[in-house]
């Protein structure tokens, strides 16, 4: 199990919350969580692909290694967009990370497109 370490940007907004909750399942594979959150016809840029529906992002995201520990820097949202950056290891190894995850509408309840840098 991944240890996580939260930021303190998200206390009274229910955005920002749920931009990191999206951020997180990324990072520690929780494909449960997002197949929740997933527009199906969701895109995922990363760094060396591209991977579109909400089925194909959660075969992809489920074939990855797990990291030892994730933090959380920053939270920030504003309408319909939300962007989550910080760090994660697998054994020593730091990792950087930035998550700009696209919602379908201002109510920030199901993810059109996501776009990760580093990791």
């Amino acid at each position: 199990m991944s240890r996580v370490n939260r930021s303190a940007d998200c206390g009274n907004s229910p955005k920002n919350k749920m931009t990191e909750d999206i951020a997180v399942a990324l990072e520690i594979r929780n494909i449960e969580f997002l197949a929740t959150i997933l527009d199906s016809e969701a895109t995922w840029n990363y760094v060396g692909g591209s991977v579109t529906t909400a089925e194909n992002i959660l075969d992809h995201v489920g074939a990855l290694n797990k990291p030892t520990s994730l933090t959380i820097d920053r939270v920030m949202s504003h309408g319909k967009v939300g962007a989550v950056n910080g760090e994660t290891k697998q054994g020593k190894s730091p990792q950087r990370f930035c998550h700009v995850i696209e919602f379908t509408s201002v109510k920030c309840n199901k993810v059109f497109r996501i776009e990760s840098y580093g990791g």
